[in-house]
This record gives structure tokens, sequence and C-alpha cells, in this order.
């Protein structure tokens, strides 16, 4: 009973979607450093006092570059992009990418035309991923910090404290003992001195410090080994580990493709399934076993299962017949003749001197609309009388 159980549990749809897991290794990973230094950006908004910053880094150097803007739609998002990234490249160099989330306000601008004229190309993160923008997310803290030790009031902010806050960022000694403007324009910040920077070993020595680092944040964040991949293909009804929260259930989702490690699903919105796909690791989902057995007739075999499934084998001859024709529409039943006085049926059963012809005449006419259904019913003498215990009574 308790293997019964168990196995109705994790065949149940709702179960899996309220399902507690216990947490576990995350696999990290970078992706591929630019070739050059410049061309690499991201970019986010900071909501401090109701007023919005948007916020913008080189990845490579971490220069940072901001600006206030009015809201996070797309036409404020647009300007920000352009006031801040014009200054920072040639007009005519190569084309720069910008990572971003995906926030309704970022996705229109992958297709905007007045961008591609000037070689700027967004990239949104994948959606999955709560580790999408990590270089934005780092570049937001600092700011705040560099914020808090500016403006200490929560008042909102001017131009000149935004500035400020920005230039001691940027001024600020980093890991490899240089700030952020000395590796922008490989010039030291205290005598203006040009630097011998090779930005090549500089971006290969950021990545290959961050491969480095990965194992350890991993262990530190959770000591479980990680998830298996599961068996998952495409069709199959999936659900994400991290999809589940405080106060909703997780979603469901379905499977269209898969790459290697990877799998696109689409979301079900109701009993609708959502246009978009999105990409996640085959690790981070899990599916619903499907226990549902056809039921069988215990009086039949597997043998005759088997030959019925096979529509190949059948022949003509086996195959049933046409559908025979409906008997006709049957007529109204006949009317029951009931005698309300017994002794007008006691004085029809008497004999007189002519024949009774009335019954000959019913059977006729019974037999020219159906000679089998419509026969008149008549009751007869016996079913009629007055039984003997009610005769001593008077009847009125």
């Amino acid at each position: 009973m308790p293997k019964a159980a168990e196995q109705a549990s994790d065949s149940c749809h709702t179960c899996a979607s309220l399902k507690r897991f216990p947490k576990s290794l995350v696999e990290q990973s970078s992706e591929d450093p630019p070739d050059l230094v410049g061309i690499s950006y991201v970019s986010d908004v900071l909501k401090r006092n109701r007023q919005h910053i948007l916020v913008i880094r080189e990845t490579v150097t971490s220069y940072t570059s901001t600006c206030f803007i009015k809201d996070e739609k797309l036409g404020s998002l647009l300007d920000g992009l352009i006031h801040l990234l014009i200054p920072l490249k040639p007009l005519n160099g190569p084309s720069v990418v910008v990572r971003v989330d995906p926030a309704p306000g970022f996705r229109p601008l992958c297709d905007d035309s007045y961008l591609k004229q000037l070689n700027i190309s967004i990239e949104i993160g994948r959606f999955k991923n709560q580790n999408k923008n990590p270089v934005a997310d780092k570049a937001i803290a600092e700011l705040e910090d560099e914020l808090l030790r500016e403006e200490r009031d929560h008042y909102p902010l001017s131009e000149n404290t935004l500035v400020i806050a920005t230039t001691r960022l940027n001024s600020r000694l980093r890991q490899r003992g240089l700030s952020s403007r000395e590796l922008w324009t490989q010039r030291s910040q205290f005598t203006h001195e040009q630097l011998a920077i090779s930005d090549m070993n500089l971006i290969r020595a950021q990545h290959e410090a961050r491969n480095k680092n990965h194992g350890f944040s991993e262990i530190s964040k959770c000591s479980r080994p990680g998830r298996p991949s599961p068996d998952i293909s495409i069709g199959d009804l999936v659900y994400l580990y991290t999809g589940r929260s405080k106060t909703q259930s997780r979603d469901r989702y379905l499977v269209v493709a898969r790459d290697g490690e990877w799998c696109f699903i689409k979301k079900f919105s109701g009993n609708q399934l959502r246009a978009s796909s999105c990409k996640v690791k085959l690790s981070a989902c899990y599916k619903v076993l499907n226990t549902i057995s056809v039921y069988r007739n215990p009086r039949y075999s597997q043998k005759v299962y088997n030959q019925e499934s096979d529509c190949d084998d059948h022949d003509k001859d086996s195959l049933p017949g046409p559908i025979r024709d409906l008997p006709p529409a049957r007529s109204e039943p006949p009317p029951i003749i009931i005698c309300e006085n017994i002794d007008d049926v006691e004085n029809q059963d008497e004999p007189t001197g002519q024949p009774d012809n009335s019954l000959e005449r019913d059977l006729t006419h019974s037999k020219s609309n159906n000679e089998q259904d419509n026969k008149r019913v008549l009751r007869k003498r016996s079913e009629l009388k007055t039984p003997a215990r009610f005769k001593d009574f008077i009847a009125f």
C-alpha cells in the first residue's frame, strides 16, 4: 500500500507542483570572453527614492557610466542607452553588444532599427536563469554603496551627486591593482602617464580567474552533490526545481526541443501554451512519471489485444458488415378500454339475437395499420367480475 501511494503521488501534477526539494549543488559557468576591450557591455536600471538611474558597465575593465531616466519605458531606455554608449564607442567602429535583463522595456530594443544603424546590439539574458546578468548586478550594488557614502539622507539625488559617485566608483582600485579608469584609458589616474597594459593579457587573466573561482563558489553555496540530468524527450511535461515560491506553485512546461544538455520549454498558461520558449538546463527540470495503464478485460487474452491493435492484419472478410437499417418507427400503442360500470360489460357479454361484429371491425382496422403491434386489447369478463368476498356489500 505505501508503494502504491508513493506511485500515485509521483504521477500527480498537483503534488509535483507543490513538492519541496532540498538544495543541491548548481554548476556555474562563464561565457566566452570578448576579443577586444570596449565591445561588450551590460546594462540595468537602479530605482532609488522614486528615481530611475540607468547603469552601463564595460565587462573587461568594469568602467561604469550612469544617467537619470524618466521611467523604464521603451523611449526612455532607448535615449539613455544612446546617451551613454555613444561617448564610449566610435560611430564607425565595431559593433558593440549590450546584455540586459528580459524586462518589458528592453525586449523591443533587440529589433530596433536605429540602434542597428549605430552598431549597437541588445542581448537578452536567459529568462529562467537567476544569475542572468551578474556583471550588471555587481555594478548596481557597488553604485548603491557609493551613493550611501556620498548622500546618507534619503533625498532625491541631483545630477552632480550622481556624477561624483560614479567617478569615485571608477577610481577605486580592483584586484589587478588598477582602477577601472586606468584600465579603460591606460593612463595613471594620479600622474596621467601612460601605462603598459596588454588588453589580451587582461582578458585572459580575467577569464581564468572566473573559471578558477567557480568550484569554490559552488561548494560555499551548497555542499550536496548536484542533481542528475533526467531522461527528458520532446513532448514531456516538466517542472522547474526553482519555480516554486511561498505564494505560488510551480508552473507546468512542455518540452519543444533539445540541444545537448539544454532544452527549450514553453509555459502553460491555464489550458493555453505560450508562444515564446525558454532555454534551461536538463538538470534544472524534473518530469512527472506517467503510470496510467490501459484497462484490459480479463476475459480476453493478450493475444486478442495484439490482434485487435494490429490493423494491417485484418482481412476484408473479418471487418464488420454495414450497419443494418433501423426498424420502422413504432406507432402509438392501442388504447385500453376501461369500463366504469361492470353491469355494462356483463350486458355486452350476454347473447343477443344479432351477431356482434364490432370485434371483427376492430381487428380488421388494426391489421390494416400494423398486424403485430396495434391489436386492440379487451379485458375478459373474469377480470371485471366482483370478487366473492364483496357480495354482501351494497354498491352505490
